[in-house]
């Protein structure tokens, strides 16, 4: 498959774990020829229209299978709908995909995707969401087609394996990596948010006092504040820790979690998350993650992984990192797009029968005590009329 990967990137070093990804797969004969163009820098050089004029010229020189726009959300950025309706006039015409990197809500006063996000999931033919749900629904109803999960992935690049985690070597009983945005708004989702995020860290200091540190921006002056953490440092701060809690998302969507989750299993270290609906498909309670289901209820749930046998966590632990690395590694998730996308290359925009293409590609996501064909009816959204 020959492949158009527009990095949402200033510079191809700016996001290069899909990068190398790709590349991993160009060098096993998956992909042939490939391109990156980080879009955001082209787009600041050559303007929008030159950006999407070097895309219709590239894929009308070199056929091209898959135009792939990653992340296509954010500040500032222009629509391309004309350059995928210049793209469907090539004799070789590529399947477009674009992907969220982000929450996102179907709900009127929650955060909805942009509409620079929509129109090209519209127009596009596979949609990749890191949720799906009522925003996916959303979605759907503006007429966006194969709408498909995609979580976030561990960047292998960033994180190599690390040597077995000691509890007892630890610092911290619990850390927190999370930043809190001060917004003003009250009916800002971003405001509960940040309140939510406040009375966690305030309620895990009462119970851990100096054994509880919280990282990230937006917690000076709070006691238990350890200063912020470079993303690419942060498996150390997980680890200076006997567990880790997981900031809450602002708001709960289907199956979302940031990339942090994937982050703290691969790093070997307890992992304790807010649940989200059907995350529990990807990571198994109790054994992938720990969950808490009423934000009260932390300290009680940190409580009892604290006080596990080390000879009873330790097999968890080591099989929440098994699991990352061998199935939610950013090279697993390229893979993934690129036999959803030859999918959906195989059926007609208006084929029906879209969904039998489908049940031949794999979506590696879900913990093997999960049906993982049954949940396609919630993790594949108007790819035809059955999973």
């Amino acid at each position: 498959m020959n492949v158009l990967f527009l990095s949402q990137a200033s510079a191809i070093d700016d996001q290069l774990s899909y990068h190398r990804a790709f590349l991993e797969l160009q060098r096993g004969g998956v992909v042939g020829r490939y391109r990156n163009i980080p879009f955001l820098g082209m787009a600041r050089d050559c303007g929008w229209s030159g950006l999407w004029k070097n895309v219709v010229e590239h894929c009308a020189d070199f056929p091209t299978d898959l135009v792939f726009f990653q992340f296509f959300h954010g500040a500032g950025i222009e629509s391309p709908v004309g350059c995928v309706a210049a793209l469907r006039k090539l004799k070789h015409a590529p399947v477009v995909a674009v992907s969220s990197g982000d929450l996102f809500s179907g709900a009127p006063l929650v955060r909805r995707p942009p509409k620079v996000f929509v129109d090209l999931a519209v127009a596009a033919d596979v949609t990749f969401m890191t949720c799906m749900g009522s925003a996916a629904g959303y979605l759907k109803r503006r007429g966006a087609r194969r709408i498909t999960l995609m979580p976030h992935g561990y960047p292998t690049d960033l994180f190599p394996a690390l040597p077995p985690w000691e509890m007892k070597s630890a610092e911290f009983d619990v850390v927190m990596v999370a930043s809190r945005c001060r917004a003003l708004n009250p009916f800002r989702y971003t405001t509960w948010g940040a309140l939510r995020r406040q009375r966690i860290v305030d309620l895990l200091y009462r119970r851990y006092g100096k054994r509880f540190a919280v990282f990230g921006h937006g917690w000076k002056g709070h006691p238990a504040w350890q200063g912020p953490v470079e993303y690419r440092r942060q498996t150390e701060a997980f680890r200076r820790g006997r567990l880790v809690v997981d900031g809450p998302p602002p708001f709960s969507q289907t199956y979302y979690a940031s990339d942090r989750p994937f982050f703290v299993a691969g790093a070997g270290v307890p992992l304790v998350q807010f649940y989200t609906p059907r995350f529990d498909r990807i990571f198994k309670p109790d054994w992938h993650a720990y969950y808490v289901e009423r934000d009260d209820a932390t300290a009680a749930v940190c409580d009892s992984v604290l006080a596990m046998d080390p000879a009873l966590l330790g097999p968890r632990l080591e099989a929440a990192s098994r699991l990352v690395l061998g199935r939610h590694a950013c090279v697993h998730r390229v893979s993934t797009i690129l036999s959803v996308c030859a999918a959906a290359a195989r059926t007609a925009p208006e084929d029906a029968q879209g969904p039998a293409a489908l049940r031949g590609v794999s979506l590696p996501f879900f913990h093997d005590e999960v049906d993982a064909r049954a949940e396609r009816a919630t993790a594949c959204v108007n790819w035809g009329d059955a999973i």
